[in-house]
């Protein structure tokens, strides 16, 4: 098929020309996404729509950003690939960059592909440092598809076969009911962290852990935000117990947060840093950052690494060019300022629609929770309200329990797109209000999706009996029930 036939076709011949050859791997949108500009993607109809999700989480820059791009051209055009064996000047300068903006005693960085490996090269760093094997995860964290991260995070592992079995000494701290509160901003009370004290002594035997890994915001797991001393009060906990700390920034880093890195909110220096999706707008890239003691001691010891897209040069181009432009941009404190606006807008659209609430974030960082009388209908209004939303043109996701949104745009986004987004979803929350059935209308139409949700049921209700109640299950099953 050449450049001219892809332009013809539109959405629908693309799904019935190629879509017997997707693994639905999720319910994928009608919309082919054919080109992007900034925070606007659009689909090979023509139509447009504005981005809150950065992609996945990836573009902080926007989409084809004129500079990003040339700077990845000129790197493939010099040098698309060494090996393991070799470095270019495009890794030693990233390396150099992500120093200076990741501060305090991170200056040692090795350059990978994904988010996931960066966690496991993490682990690996941990252990081999402290001589241990044992790895400590939140339940409300995600940390990747591998086994040993899927093994740290309730979220996302469990019901399915690929994700057992759990490797040993991983262990998830709970974010208990208690917490949540906490971590929404919703509490009024003042909190010295005894979840901490009793999840610390839950573990008991802390001689064999090696380290505890935390994502800053905890985005899949509901947009929760740890509370001012809780990070530090986890610190002092990991090192106490000769343990490290790991902090996973893949979604908060560069600027993300209206901060470099989502820790600095904390007043927190982890052990080890591990960066991805922000770290390359888009393109592929991870790093694992640390200290000079610890890269300095496992290398002593004889730790070695040899991956297909170590030290690729077109990846450590990526960072570096995040790097400079989110410094030209000052797009940290565009990302500051946005989300006040952002929030605050919010905030007002919670006032007029009951179902809106717990609006919450950092910087262009933000959550609010779909509040559903019903909790029976929480996947299906969550399901409603995302589609018109995608129906009227933006796009927006949901995450923990079906109710959590993410609201995690590029940090170049104007005014003039968050007005535009807030009336969308005005709309689309005023249909919930007049809701007497399903709005499956705005659902996808493609027949592969449409059979995934049809064939889905039962996998469904299990992946859900994980978080949920005993009497929650027994509604679940009579679902089911109806649903057969």
């Amino acid at each position: 098929m050449n450049k001219e036939e892809a332009m013809a076709l539109s959405n629908a011949e693309y799904w019935r020309r190629y879509g017997d050859n997707v693994l639905m791997a999720m319910p994928y949108a009608d919309q082919v996404l054919v080109k992007g500009n900034d925070c606007i993607v659009t689909d090979a109809d023509g139509n447009e729509l504005l981005d809150l999700a950065s992609g996945m989480f990836c573009c902080v820059l926007g989409h084809n950003h004129p500079a990003f791009i040339r700077r990845i051209v000129e790197q493939t055009q010099a040098l698309l690939h060494t090996g393991t064996q070799y470095l270019s000047p495009a890794v030693l300068e990233a390396g150099y960059k992500l120093a200076e903006v990741a501060r305090g005693g991170l200056s040692k960085t090795i350059f990978l592909s994904t988010g996931t490996e960066a966690n496991e090269f993490a682990f690996r760093l941990a252990k081999a440092y402290t001589g241990r094997t044992g790895i400590v995860g939140f339940s409300r964290g995600y940390y990747g598809t591998s086994l040993a991260t899927k093994s740290v995070s309730s979220l996302f592992s469990h019901g399915l076969k690929d994700s057992l079995p759990v490797v040993p000494d991983s262990y998830r701290l709970p974010i208990t009911s208690e917490c949540i509160g906490c971590f929404t901003g919703t509490s009024s009370q003042t909190c010295d962290f005894p979840c901490l004290r009793s999840t610390e002594d839950w573990i008991g035997d802390w001689s064999n852990v090696a380290a505890v890994i935390v994502e800053p915001v905890m985005s899949a797991g509901g947009m929760l935000i740890p509370p001012p001393g809780y990070l530090q009060e986890l610190r002092r906990i990991a090192h106490r117990r000769g343990a490290l700390l790991i902090a996973d920034e893949a979604q908060t880093g560069f600027g993300r947060t209206g901060k470099w890195f989502a820790v600095e909110h904390h007043g927190v220096e982890p052990d080890i840093l591990t960066i991805s999706k922000s770290a390359g707008n888009g393109f592929p890239v991870a790093a694992v950052t640390t200290t000079p003691e610890i890269a300095d001691r496992v290398v002593r010891s004889g730790l070695w690494n040899l991956t297909s897209h170590q030290s690729d040069p077109v990846g450590a181009a990526a960072v570096a060019a995040v790097i400079d432009i989110v410094r030209e941009e000052n797009l940290v404190q565009r990302a500051h300022e946005a989300g006040n606006y952002f929030m605050e807008q919010l905030r007002g659209l919670a006032a007029r629609h009951s179902f809106v609430g717990n609006v919450r974030g950092q910087g262009l960082m933000i959550g609010f929770d779909l509040l559903v009388p019903d909790a029976s209908q929480t996947e299906e209004m969550a399901n409603d309200f995302m589609y018109g939303c995608r129906q009227r043109g933006v796009h927006l996701t949901f995450g923990y329990g079906s109710r959590s949104f993410r609201v995690i745009p590029p940090l170049t986004i104007s005014f003039a797109h968050i007005d535009r987004a807030i009336e969308v979803m005005d709309q689309s929350l005023a249909a919930l209000g007049t809701k007497k059935t399903s709005k499956r209308e705005d659902w996808p139409k493609n027949p592969s999706t449409r059979e995934l949700y049809r064939s889905r049921p039962v996998q469904r209700v299990i992946s859900g009996l994980w978080r949920s109640a005993p009497v929650d299950w027994v509604r679940k099953a009579k679902e089911l029930a109806r649903e057969k």
